[in-house]
């Protein structure tokens, strides 16, 4: 058997675990006793595999892919949708990424580290007055009211797997909730050493400290105001240097109303880091500061690990724009996350099926002008469409068949990998989200 197939029917066995049961429970432990026409079994799966579409069609679906002898109305579907805590899915999506942690014929490491990226995100949602007092305002004073939740992630570089994942207020503590995830992140990946990369928006005094006391390895991009001092004081491009909490930044955090970490810091006195200077894609210098003590580890090495976090940006991306995570069912705080943590629980479920496509590849790199990669667009459309089928499936011998199909049509579609391109970045709204050139797979 596949080792995401495995996986997948172990996520199958605990949506009929107690202990599940009960989580999925919102508010009461009535919830979900009744015998309902869609039972919570096909509920759960009804989310992540959603097609997108109106809720009339969906209903339409759900009818056909569980053989329902009469159709769930639109009002019966949505209030079953009410009573489901959306933690059950950050769960399922744990769970997922636990097993496949344990299976080390699947993981992968960089000299056997496991190199994770903590990033935030935000994502649109429809204008309610619920929506606003729940999650904030983004739009600036006098304009149109704009709510939005935030995500926070932390995300394995290397194998492609969502770790943790948290929706928050629209504007939230990202060293916060990345001391959060870190916290979290043995749970799922046991003791495996890992590296954690963060970008700029999160190095300071507090947020060294704790890491350091937490005893983990990191990376981070310095922007230019942060330990300036330390940064002009480097006479190579690798060196260690001695970050002393002086008055200065000790009263900067009381300026702020951060009592804490000004005394965290008056505490801790100094703590000495490595600095490296790189040059990114521009001109400039940048700066990165790490714990790694290991002289092994270069500075090209240090450098291209850094670079790595970028997976974190196009995870958000395959969210967003080919799992659509902004196309919600519903309106409602509650169906929402229901949503953003199924998204999430089906991005995992996608990369660990691409990971068994991509070592059943028949053909080589080697008849093609460039090296090549896996259409993830085409992938997404053949897991939306067919792993429900595999898991409603009750003969085995059936299941293997799709498990096949699934392998081998996602195999059948690989793209060149170009590397050294670059765009101009675009902000603000395109002139058209659903163009020619990015066509739903679903």
């Amino acid at each position: 058997m596949r080792n995401s197939k495995r996986r997948l029917f172990a996520d199958l066995e605990l949506l009929e675990n107690n202990n599940f049961i009960n989580l999925c429970r919102n508010s009461s432990k009535m919830h979900f006793t009744r015998k309902r026409k869609m039972p919570l079994k096909n509920l759960l799966l009804s989310i992540p595999f959603r097609k997108g579409k109106t809720l009339y069609f969906e209903l339409k679906y759900f009818k056909e892919i569980f053989s329902m002898s009469s159709t769930i109305s639109k009002a019966g579907y949505l209030k079953q949708r009410q009573k489901l805590n959306p933690i059950a899915f950050l769960e399922l999506l744990r769970f997922h990424s636990k097993n496949f942690y344990k299976d080390k014929t699947s993981m992968k490491t960089w000299n056997k580290y496991i190199i994770l990226a903590v990033d935030g995100s935000s994502c649109n949602v429809p204008l309610t007055d619920t929506n606003v007092n729940t999650y904030g305002n983004t739009s600036k004073r006098g304009g149109k009211e704009r709510p939005q939740i935030g995500i926070s992630c932390l995300y394995d570089v290397i194998n492609r797997m969502i770790i943790d994942m948290k929706t928050n207020m629209c504007k939230f503590d990202e060293r916060q909730e990345a001391l959060y995830h870190v916290d979290r992140a043995s749970d799922v990946i046991g003791k495996l050493p890992r590296i954690y990369v963060f970008d700029r928006g999160y190095p300071s005094g507090p947020f060294l400290i704790d890491m350091m006391e937490r005893g983990e390895l990191f990376i981070i991009r310095l922007p230019s105001t942060v330990f300036k001092k330390e940064q002009k004081s480097m006479r190579t491009d690798d060196e260690w240097i001695d970050i002393v909490f002086d008055k200065t930044r000790i009263n900067a955090q009381m300026n702020i109303g951060k009592q804490g970490n000004a005394e965290k810091l008056e505490k801790t006195g100094s703590i000495n880091l490595r600095f490296v200077k790189i040059k990114l894609s521009s001109e400039s210098d940048e700066y990165l500061i790490t714990n790694l003590l290991d002289k092994n580890i270069s500075t090209e090495q240090i450098s291209q690990l850094y670079k790595m976090r970028w997976e974190i940006e196009s995870a958000f991306d395959d969210m967003k724009n080919k799992l659509e995570l902004e196309n919600f069912t519903g309106s409602t705080p509650i169906i929402m996350e229901q949503d953003i943590y199924a998204t999430g629980y089906l991005y995992n479920i996608m990369n660990d099926i691409i990971q068994d496509a991509e070592k059943e590849r028949n053909d080589t790199d080697d008849k093609y002008m460039y090296k090549m990669q896996i259409n993830r667009n085409i992938a997404v459309g053949v897991v939306k469409g067919d792993v429900i089928r595999l898991l409603l499936e009750k003969n085995a011998a059936k299941r293997e068949e799709i498990m096949k199909n699934i392998i081998q049509e996602i195999n059948n579609n690989i793209l060149p990998v170009r590397t050294g391109r670059k765009y101009c970045r675009t902000k603000g709204q395109l002139a058209s989200k659903y163009s020619n050139v990015r066509k739903r797979s679903y």
